[in-house]
């Protein structure tokens, strides 16, 4: 199920489509025990400017005909300094046998240098049990 078709929280804003990622080998049998997406995993963030390049692996049913992965973004900050970002892809909802590893790159703009900390979630139908991943923002020169 795709965001389009699922609620996504109030103030959220499509950022950017993501059709070119990595996929890693297969991971069987599945570390995921429920049907909750994992969070993503291995996020960085490093910022250059008022540019932050968010580089991020999720994990997801190897069942799962992954073709892009849509990013979505909360518009006010959260706690006045996180950015939360929302990943999604069609899925299909259910325990997976086994993974795939996808690893993508998008950056986000942040002209007040205000971010300090990217909170990113594998989006799933219930925002509620999706676990998200904080990211503590690296300074990687050009401020």
């Amino acid at each position: 199920m795709s965001l389009t078709e699922t609620m996504l929280p109030p103030d959220t804003v499509f950022l950017t489509k993501i059709t070119n990622f990595q996929k890693g080998t297969l991971i069987s049998p599945s570390t995921q025990t429920t049907i909750t997406p994992l969070p993503p995993a291995n996020v960085t963030a490093i910022e250059h400017g008022t540019t932050i390049t968010i580089t991020a692996t999720v994990f997801i049913d190897a069942a799962d005909n992954v073709t892009s992965l849509d990013i979505y973004l909360t518009e006010a900050l959260i706690n006045g300094d996180t950015q939360g970002v929302y990943i999604d892809y069609n899925y299909i909802e259910e325990i997976p046998t086994s993974l795939y590893p996808y690893t993508f790159s998008f950056d986000v703009q942040d002209p007040t240098n205000a971010i300090t900390k990217i909170e990113s979630f594998l989006w799933d139908e219930d925002p509620v049990s999706s676990r998200g991943t904080i990211t503590e923002v690296e300074d990687g020169g050009g401020n």
